[in-house]
């Protein structure tokens, strides 16, 4: 069980991209730097992440994996991703987990849910529904499509629908 939660967990973190508190910009709206419409891509910067062991020992149904990233559009710092994902289903060679993201784009925030299954080689690029926003992105929807990478860089392509 051990080695399944270690490579779950290494792929949902590094798509769930974690990391420490890091400041953002404070010179105006850096989500104005993104667009309010259509599709773009932001990256977010992988640093570490906190697992709390909240189940049976071990990776189990019940554990939560919290982290924090920078995000960056075309290569300038306009935010941070926050992301919390709880166990619901740890097997052999698989598990899902419960995961919301939230990004902070300025003084805005786009907010996705949803279930993410990984396997043998991770999560690979999974889809999440965006449930709201605020601010310049209150009255969107649409879906975020993460791809887990090891590179500590995880893209995150942002579709909006309004």
């Amino acid at each position: 069980m051990t080695s399944t939660r270690a490579m779950i967990t290494a792929a949902i973190g590094a798509a769930a991209v974690a990391g420490t508190a890091i400041a953002v910009a404070t010179a105006g709206d850096a989500s104005a730097g993104t667009p309010s419409t259509g599709t773009f891509t932001v990256r977010a910067h992988q640093s570490g992440d906190t697992h709390l062991d909240l189940g049976k020992k071990g990776f189990s149904p019940g554990d939560e994996d919290l982290s924090v990233a920078a995000l960056t559009y075309q290569g300038k710092s306009v935010g941070r991703l926050v992301t919390d994902c709880t166990a619901v289903r740890v097997g052999r060679s698989s598990a899902d987990q419960l995961c919301e993201f939230v990004l902070h784009l300025g003084s805005s925030q786009l907010t996705a849910d949803g279930t993410v299954r990984a396997g043998q080689n991770g999560p690979g690029t999974f889809t999440l529904p965006i449930l709201g926003g605020t601010g310049r992105y209150r009255s969107v929807g649409g879906v975020l499509s993460v791809t887990a990478t090891n590179s500590g860089t995880v893209p995150i392509s942002v579709s909006l629908d309004h």
